[in-house]
C-alpha cells in the first residue's frame, strides 16, 4: 500500500529526491504523433523551477513517462518578500484563456494577493512544498494534452513516485540513471545526443563556455562551465547527510559527465541500449581544438555559410537539404580526407 506523502517528504527540511510520473495506461506522454510535447514538458519543469524553492538536478522526458531529481531547499522561501511570493505564484499559476493560452496577472492581482497577509503565508509553504511544485507541473500540462488530443480524463497514472536520496551518492546515482534513460531505451547512443535531457543542457552549457574562453572579447562572460543553465549547476547536486558518510566531496561537472559516459557503456540486463564502446571518451568527445578554433575565429568565423560540424554531421545535413555536399567552412577543425574517427561535437 502507498506510503503517506508527508512519511516521505518533509517540507521544511531540505532534501532531493528521485521524482517517476508515468501517463495512465503507459498511454504516449510525447511518443508516437506527441513528439511535439516534449518541449512542452521542459518548458514547464523549467517555469515552475523558476518559481518554487527547489532545485532540478536532473530531468528526462520519455515517451509515456517522466523523470526529475530535485532538491528542495526550504530556508529559500523566508527571504522572499510578499510582492515576491504573489509574483513567483502568478508565475506558476498563469490564467488561462478560453483558447488555452497562459495569460499573465494583472498588476493589481499581484499587489491585492501581497496585501493579504493568510494567502502569503499559505503561499509560502506551498512554494517550498515538492507536492506543490508537481502538481503544479501535472496539472497544466495533463489540461494542455488534453486540449490537444481533444479529450477529457486522468492523463497521468495516479500520483508520482518520491524517492527520498539520502546522501550525495545517491544522488549522483538517481541523476546518471535518469540522465541514461534515452539510451537505455535505445532513443540516443550517446549524452550528448540525448535530446530534452539534463546531460544534454549540461553538455551544451559545458561547450559554450569553452567556446567562449577561447574568444579574449567574451572570456569574461564566460565564469562556469553551467552559465546560463536553468537546471541548477551540478555543485548543488548535495545533501545534508552524517559527517561519518564517505561520499560528501562535491563533484564537478567533467566528472559527472565522465561517470555518465563510462556507465552508459555497462550492459545491463533487460535494456536494450548502451554507448557503444569504440567511442571515445565523452570529454574527448566534446574536446574544441585550440589552435583551428582560434585560426577560424581570426579570419571572421564564417558561420553564415555552410554549416559547422564535423564530416557525418555535413553529410547528414546535406542529405536533410536535399543537397550533395554542404562546404567545409571550420578552416582546419575537421579534414575531410582523413575524418577523426570519433568527430568533435562543437
Amino acid at each position: 500500500m502507498p506510503r503517506p506523502r508527508h512519511h516521505l517528504v518533509d517540507d521544511e527540511r531540505p532534501g532531493a529526491y528521485h521524482i517517476i510520473s508515468r501517463c495512465v495506461r503507459r498511454a504516449f506522454l510525447c511518443g508516437d504523433r506527441a513528439e511535439h510535447r516534449r518541449a512542452w514538458v521542459r518548458d514547464l519543469i523549467r517555469q515552475a523551477a523558476g518559481a518554487f524553492a527547489v532545485d532540478v538536478l536532473a530531468y528526462a522526458v520519455m515517451s509515456n513517462h517522466l523523470h526529475i531529481v530535485i532538491r528542495t531547499d526550504p530556508v529559500r522561501v523566508v527571504a522572499w518578500s510578499p510582492t515576491e511570493i504573489a509574483t513567483r505564484w502568478a508565475s506558476a499559476h498563469p490564467r488561462t484563456a478560453p483558447d488555452g493560452t497562459p495569460e499573465p496577472w494583472s498588476p493589481a492581482e499581484i499587489a491585492e494577493r501581497s496585501a493579504d497577509p493568510t494567502w502569503i503565508d499559505t503561499t509560502r509553504k506551498r512554494l517550498r512544498s515538492l507536492s506543490w511544485f508537481m502538481k503544479c507541473v501535472k496539472e497544466r500540462l495533463a489540461r494542455r494534452a488534453n486540449r490537444d488530443d481533444g479529450c477529457t480524463g486522468h492523463f497521468w497514472e495516479g500520483r508520482f513516485q518520491s524517492v527520498p536520496l539520502l546522501d550525495q551518492g545517491a544522488v549522483i546515482a538517481a541523476m546518471a540513471y535518469v540522465d541514461l534513460n534515452p539510451i537505455r531505451a535505445a532513443m540516443a547512443e550517446t549524452p550528448e545526443a540525448s535530446d530534452y535531457t539534463s546531460v544534454q543542457d549540461r553538455c551544451v552549457a559545458r561547450q559554450a563556455h569553452r567556446a567562449a574562453q577561447l574568444v579574449p572579447v567574451l572570456s569574461a562572460t564566460a565564469t562556469t562551465p553551467e552559465t546560463g543553465l536553468w537546471i541548477a549547476p551540478i555543485d548543488r547536486a548535495t545533501v545534508d547527510q552524517p559527517d561519518d558518510c564517505a561520499f560528501t566531496a562535491a563533484i564537478t561537472l567533467d566528472d559527472y559527465l565522465t561517470l555518465v559516459d563510462e556507465t552508459g557503456r555497462i550492459v545491463r540486463d533487460g535494456k536494450r541500449g548502451m554507448i557503444p564502446a569504440h567511442l571515445a571518451p565523452i570529454l574527448d568527445r566534446l574536446r574544441i581544438d585550440l589552435d583551428a578554433w582560434l585560426s577560424l575565429m581570426r579570419s571572421g568565423g564564417h558561420f553564415g555559410i555552410g554549416s559547422f560540424g564535423a564530416l557525418a554531421s555535413r553529410a547528414r545535413e546535406a542529405l536533410r537539404r536535399g543537397a550533395r555536399w554542404i562546404i567545409d567552412i571550420t578552416a582546419g577543425l575537421y579534414r575531410d580526407d582523413d575524418p577523426p574517427a570519433n568527430p568533435t561535437i562543437t
